[in-house]
């Protein structure tokens, strides 16, 4: 028998390039498990279109359709839509992409970093490298208020001033006034939590207008950024820093091929590999139970460490959240080199409870963001 396995990833709308290349792991992973003779899985494909109420909607008709489990979504606003829904069906949500943490719910598998994998690394980074003054720009959604609240946390415990702070609405292009921001108070590095169209935009548009920064390494620093966004970023990317559980440096044979089959770009993704690994899990849980009622395949998922594209994974049965390696990349070139990687998975620590926080010897500075 085939397993229905729900597909719900944005390969049109504002960031389609991030739902592609999930949605081609997926599709490789599956491939590849029918070739290795393991489980039967039978994809259900769904695009919402970046519209968060078709996330909601469509999660509804696939669980009303018999479908059990669905990997999919990429910003939290549609993961958090589709949560109710998965809650009053009784479904099972493994969700690959990196996210802000402060989230732990009984009908989330969460794959992708956590903020101790991308946030805290990133950020005692750039204090080791000792800058003194950051300038932070977001998307206005959650994703873009935690990740910068919690990168501002981290930077002010270094000692490090934040020289400005800008919130730009989801999907928005028009980046002039923030860029003139950027440039009046010369910061030493911007951290950039801006998503889909309104990153590639802010990206390039800083690049032409302060040209003088691009290049230097961790002159921007992101907390999302893969080679999905490469493409389009161009040079302006050089020099950029990303932080992440994966990147394309250390994909293997197997995932390059799937890329090339599958990713219309050609390239291996954080959001590939991770959605890759999200059908490994599944398809060894359920081999494991013979079946894929939710409860049964998570218990199953918890049971032992599973080889997949992202090495051997293990979910916390408690926190459901996947232990990654943290790596930092620089952009150049147009590809990602690694520069710090992990020795070994790291726990998820989706509510920093068990970080150090960084000693100084005087408070932040207080200030007013208008």
């Amino acid at each position: 028998m085939a397993y229905r396995l729900g597909l719900i990833f944005s390969t049109t709308g504002s960031y389609a390039a991030l739902g592609r290349s999930a949605l081609a792991g997926a599709l490789g992973a599956i491939e590849q498990t029918r070739r290795a003779g393991g489980i039967g899985i039978e994809p259900v494909i769904r695009d919402p279109g970046g519209d968060p109420a078709l996330y909601e909607a469509q999660t509804a008709e696939l669980l009303d359709a018999g479908v059990r489990n669905i990997i999919g979504a990429i910003t939290s606003w549609s993961r958090k839509d589709m949560i109710p829904v998965l809650e009053r069906k009784g479904g099972l949500l493994w969700y690959p992409c990196p996210y802000e943490g402060f989230e732990c719910n009984d009908h989330v598998v969460y794959l992708g970093a956590a903020p101790n994998h991308h946030v805290v690394p990133a950020i005692d980074w750039i204090a080791a490298q000792g800058m003194s003054r950051a300038y932070l720009v977001g998307s206005n959604y959650v994703w873009g208020w935690e990740t910068l609240r919690l990168a501002r946390e981290r930077l002010q415990a270094h000692g490090i001033e934040v020289a400005g702070e800008r919130f730009v609405p989801l999907g928005s292009t028009e980046h002039g006034h923030v860029i003139d921001e950027i440039r009046a108070a010369c910061p030493d590095c911007v951290v950039n939590s801006l998503i889909g169209p309104s990153s590639v935009s802010f990206v390039r548009g800083l690049g032409a207008r302060d040209p003088d920064r691009r290049g230097r390494p961790g002159h921007l620093v992101s907390f999302n950024q893969t080679e999905a966004d490469l493409d389009e970023l161009g040079p302006y990317a050089d020099g950029l820093l990303s932080a992440g559980g994966f990147f394309a440096e250390d994909a293997s044979p197997e995932l390059r091929a799937v890329a090339r089959t599958h990713a219309p770009n050609g390239r291996v993704s954080a959001f590939l590999a991770t959605a890759h690994a999200a059908v490994e899990l599944f398809a060894a849980a359920v081999a494991r139970a013979g079946t894929d009622t939710p409860h049964a395949v998570f218990r199953a998922t918890c049971d032992a460490p599973v080889a997949t594209a992202l090495g051997d994974i293990r979910i916390d049965p408690v926190m459901r959240h996947a232990a990654l390696a943290p790596r930092l990349a620089l952009a150049g070139e147009g590809r990602f080199h690694v520069i710090d990687r992990a020795a070994a998975p790291v726990a998820a620590d989706p509510y920093l409870s068990h970080q150090t926080v960084p000693h100084i010897d005087r408070p932040p500075a207080l200030r007013i963001v208008t």
